[in-house]
């Protein structure tokens, strides 16, 4: 890692600084909420089914994510199996294992997200769709 003086640091701030205000200047719309037009207000039901149509595109980035790791692991513990047998003394028999085991959890982990929601809320839950109606709800 590279240690920076306090001349680089500030610098480096100025720089950020700057840069953070030029966004600004040039693009407003990440500064300032802007109104909506008439006609089209927004209620919180409105923003709440925005909120939970994101929270679809988390999941699929995380069950990604699992997947990657869980090969990449995988791979790694295959590497770590060759540098014990070549050499026992500098590499011990259980990192190999233990990434081969979380390897293995990583690689299930996606279809447990499932599993683990029709356990805890019941019935047949859909894991890559969540939606919310909020017509039911009368006030």
């Amino acid at each position: 890692m590279i240690k920076l003086n306090k001349s680089m640091k500030s610098k480096l701030g100025l720089a950020l600084g700057v840069a953070a205000g030029m966004a600004v200047l040039f693009v407003p719309e990440l500064a300032f909420a802007q109104t909506a037009p008439a006609g089209d207000a927004k209620s919180i039901g409105d923003v709440a089914m925005n909120a939970s149509k994101s929270i679809n595109g988390v999941q699929v980035m995380i069950q990604g994510a699992c997947y990657m790791a869980g090969v990449a692991l995988a791979g790694g513990s295959m590497f770590k199996f060759k540098a014990h047998k070549d050499n026992p003394q500098q590499t011990p028999l259980s990192t190999p294992i233990v990434m081969l085991a979380v390897a293995a959890g990583l690689l299930y982990l996606p279809s447990l997200m499932s599993t683990a929601g029709q356990s805890l809320w019941g019935g047949a839950q859909k894991s890559d769709k969540v939606s919310y109606d909020y017509s039911t709800y009368t006030s």
